[in-house]
């Protein structure tokens, strides 16, 4: 049987991922995450969500190595305009993904007759006025 730490680490090698980025795109220590692939940690909820949204996996999957029949890969598209505004501004994974779901629950209280498309919703503008929030 796998542990948390060896799932985690086939993921990542999966993906051709180092730890570095692994741990750079989870919003946590490159330290940790290899103590944590070792078995010489244990991982906090709020931790494995980061990481399981970086690896675009399942909590259930990284915890008991089992698939969620209701998790899907594809909930989670990240718009190509949001995708590069956080490269510009070197937003981790778990900001960026913040800002989207921030922007969708904006979108759900408009009309639809005013809704943006993804390539000219002001991300700059939306992050400039929630960024003490999303560290």
């Amino acid at each position: 049987m796998t542990t948390v730490g060896e799932r985690i680490k086939n993921r990542r090698l999966e993906l051709g991922w180092t730890q570095e980025t692994l741990a750079e795109k989870a919003g946590i220590s490159k330290g940790f995450l290899s103590d944590l692939e070792n078995g010489k940690r244990r991982v906090g909820a709020e931790n494995l969500l980061d990481i399981a949204a970086a690896l675009g996996q399942s909590m259930d999957f990284l915890m008991k190595g089992e698939v969620s029949a209701s998790f899907r890969p594809t909930d989670v598209e990240i718009p190509a305009a949001l995708s590069e505004f956080a490269a510009q501004e070197g937003l981790t994974f778990k900001q960026t993904l913040t800002l989207l779901q921030m922007r969708r629950q904006i979108l759900a209280h408009r009309s639809s007759s005013i809704l943006s498309s993804e390539s000219d919703f002001g991300w700059r503008k939306l992050y400039e006025s929630v960024r003490d929030f999303i560290k």
